[in-house]
């Protein structure tokens, strides 16, 4: 499967809620010169675009008009953009003359871009600038093609939500930069599937009929019927999860030790009527963070179900119906339970 289908596949689960694919809009602009994006398209045009590939040259203008225009922009491919130096008042630091480097993701330059998903960064990025994804709440996904680790300014990213997808052999050169210490790092590029499970104890034969393996893929979508041996396919082969949604599914049980020691999990939607928790059920899953929300239906949530989770601020329980909390829920954590 070549990197444009897979791109693909990613995009279409990440939008879900959008009904129809053909209302939305992909574009591939190229740039000769550097600062002229913007003339290629009206205010309406950058609207309506959802998917964007940018090849040429481009500066910190033209990372100004990306974050400023396309107000719908999910999925940004530069892999192809050889982003070049500027100096001038028109960049992300819009009315500050300030001088940027070639080879940078410039400051700022997605600023509070609620929409965006999915970037691809250009292989010679040498530097991702401080602010450049800040507030970025919903990017899922950076891939970077490069195999030397781009420095990473002050809060250039955040390791709570994004998962960094980089090349194969990669882990060790990022490993040794600190600052990329604390993100899930995946060599491969992201890899969605969406299944719908009508038999029990079917997700395996689901996943090899769609010509996928469970160890590859990032993320899942699972609706329809899920049993304990469907649970099991999750915790003894799908290591590189990063994220699972599973609320549309019949479960009323996480079985014990599910999620755990699933270093790249980031995110999970729990089933809509989850009544338990079982022990250690996400425990070690070191990346999971913000806040994981309980359905209102939960009754217990067993021993050292949340163990490890260091990036977890609070499980919050939507209902008043729990009536059993395990010890050590949270190691040595205490108060991350929390009740609406």
């Amino acid at each position: 499967m070549n990197m444009r289908i897979k791109t693909f596949l990613l995009y279409t689960l990440l939008i879900g809620g959008i009904s129809s694919l053909h209302a939305q809009s992909r574009m591939t602009y190229s740039v000769s010169k550097a600062g002229t994006l913007v003339s290629q398209l009206t205010r309406e045009g950058a609207d309506s675009i959802i998917e964007l590939k940018v090849t040429g040259k481009i500066n910190a203008v033209d990372f100004r008009h990306l974050r400023d225009e396309f107000k719908n922009l999910k999925v940004l491919d530069l892999s192809g953009a050889d982003v070049r130096p500027y100096i001038g008042k028109e960049g992300t630091d819009q009315g500050n003359l300030t001088i940027y480097k070639a080879d940078y993701i410039p400051k700022l330059a997605f600023l509070n871009k609620k929409a965006l998903q999915n970037v691809i960064l250009p292989y010679s990025i040498r530097c991702i600038d401080n602010e450049a994804f800040k507030d970025c709440n919903n990017l899922r996904i950076l891939q970077l093609n490069n195999r030397n680790a781009p420095h990473l300014g002050k809060e250039a990213i955040s390791d709570t939500i994004t998962t960094v997808f980089i090349p194969a052999s990669a882990t060790d050169n990022y490993r040794r930069s600190p600052q990329w210490d604390h993100f899930s790092l995946i060599e491969s590029e992201p890899l969605s599937l969406k299944v719908q499970i009508a038999k029990l104890g079917s997700l395996q034969e689901e996943i090899l009929k769609a010509g996928m393996q469970p160890g590859k893929i990032n993320y899942l979508t699972i609706e329809g019927k899920m049993d304990e041996d469907d649970f099991m396919v999750i915790r003894s082969y799908m290591s590189n999860l990063a994220s699972i949604d599973l609320s549309n599914t019949n479960c009323e049980t996480i079985p014990e030790f599910t999620f755990s020691q699933k270093k790249h999990l980031i995110h999970i939607d729990l089933p809509k009527n989850l009544r338990k928790i079982g022990q250690r059920a996400f425990s070690g899953c070191s990346k999971l963070g913000g806040t994981l929300i309980l359905p209102p239906t939960v009754t217990a949530i067993e021993y050292g179900a949340f163990i490890d989770c260091d990036h977890l601020t609070h499980v919050k329980a939507t209902g008043n119906k729990i009536t059993t909390v395990g010890d050590n829920l949270f190691g040595t954590d205490k108060g991350k339970l929390i009740y609406k």
